[in-house]
């Protein structure tokens, strides 16, 4: 009988996972096209639709024409049911921002951090103090926050909320999740940035109905999301994804994490600022102050055929084209996506020379069925990954708040 019961619930919830995911996608709809749509009986979705309007989920918004039978009626999500935060917590930067349910920027806020040693309590700060502003701001009350995602640089434990190890600022097992609950009583998801930006390039930008593709993340720190078969592929522990310590040369550049050799020890904003003072220690690149500017600068001046900078860009563009070369024989993607603050500012300087090498390393037939593409989100495109993640939980019914925590001493 339990079983039975179980069973039962457990059917319920994914018609209505998969009737609320199609017409969030595919909206407005009728009950109809529902039907048609998910394979699922008239009666079925209309039970089910009716549940969603008495939740206020979903709403009638109008009359569609039918051809010769009665006129059906047109079903939307109710624009303001509920609103989601996405978190970029950034080793330069904390940019929180805010969404409607059909995650549309309403508002941000950004953090500099301009000090190489974080203390958990520093970015806990900052992320309460962006999330409670921006919803103070637009006058939303706690019931009308549907979920807080937060993405966080380097291996995370999803289920507990912990920062298992993030080397840019010598973090082991923080309880960040805990840390942030306690101050900010919402419902909040925590991930790997990495991994929610890959996510909002398969569901709004440069992915958008591809299934397997490989997203990457270029900043100060590297690394990528993978999505096979239209999901996240995270690996055991959460850790699938690290491509920026993928070893490149044996004994090579030291690389933060410990290692030698990575691709982030060469590309990672950093790594090629070093390079270039290793290189030329009074050059006028390195005038420019912060991280961005000096990448601005680099490419600006690879374009004037510069010769410095000609020859920096083309180690960058060979770094990153061995990487993804190597990626199209691992995962045999259709799409690679360079993200990233700095994928997306150098990105259409460094395709030409990405594919160059790319062309050198991958095998014939995978790479034949492979496009790289720079990022269609820009340089928010980690903040609204992690905002998709909490939209993702929503669409499932995945109650979060509610979310077992695996505390740590």
């Amino acid at each position: 009988m339990t079983r039975t019961v179980a069973t039962s619930r457990d059917l319920k919830r994914s018609n209505r996972s998969h009737l609320l995911n199609l017409l969030y996608f595919n909206e407005p709809t009728t009950r109809l096209d529902l039907s048609q749509m998910s394979g699922l009986s008239p009666a079925t979705v209309t039970k089910i639709v009716s549940e969603l309007i008495s939740e206020n989920i979903v709403i009638e918004t109008g009359v569609e024409d039918s051809q010769g039978g009665r006129p059906r009626t047109t079903l939307q999500i109710d624009p303001y049911y509920g609103y989601f935060f996405g978190v970029d917590v950034g080793e330069t930067h904390i940019y929180v921002e805010l969404f409607d349910i059909k995650l549309n920027s309403i508002g941000d806020i950004k953090y500099a951090l301009t000090s190489s040693e974080i203390m958990p309590q520093d970015i806990v700060r900052m992320i309460v103090d962006g999330v409670r502003s921006l919803q103070h701001g637009s006058n939303i009350p706690d019931d009308k926050v549907l979920g807080v995602g937060i993405g966080v640089p380097g291996v995370v434990d999803r289920a507990g909320g912990v920062s298992i190890f993030a080397p840019n600022w010598g973090w082991r097992n923080v309880s960040l999740l805990d840390l942030v609950q306690t101050q900010l009583h919402l419902p909040i998801l925590l991930d790997n940035g990495a991994q929610a930006m890959a996510l909002a390039e398969m569901w709004f930008g440069a992915g958008k109905g591809i299934n397997n593709l490989v997203v990457l993340l270029v900043g100060t720190g590297i690394g990528s999301g993978v999505i096979t078969d239209g999901k996240l592929y995270r690996g055991v522990s959460n850790s699938a994804g690290e491509w920026g310590h993928t070893c490149i040369a044996m004994n090579g550049r030291p690389c933060r994490c410990g290692s030698r050799g990575c691709i982030e020890a060469y590309a990672g904003a950093p790594a090629i600022i070093e390079q270039i003072r290793e290189r030329a220690p009074v050059s006028s690149l390195l005038n420019h102050g912060s991280q961005i500017e000096i990448l601005r600068a680099l490419g600006a001046a690879a374009r004037k055929g510069d010769p410095l900078a000609v020859g920096m860009m083309d180690e960058i563009g060979a770094t990153l084209g061995t990487g993804i070369g190597n990626l199209i024989n691992l995962f045999n993607p259709q799409l690679i996506v360079l993200g990233g603050w700095a994928g997306t500012l150098l990105g259409a300087d460094l395709l030409s020379r990405i594919q160059a090498i790319v062309g050198q390393v991958a095998l014939d037939q995978p790479l034949a069925n492979t496009s790289i593409r720079v990022s269609a989100l820009g340089w928010d495109a980690v903040s609204l990954g992690a905002a998709t993640l909490a939209l993702q939980a929503f669409l499932i019914g995945e109650d979060i708040t509610m979310r077992k925590k695996v505390r740590h001493p």
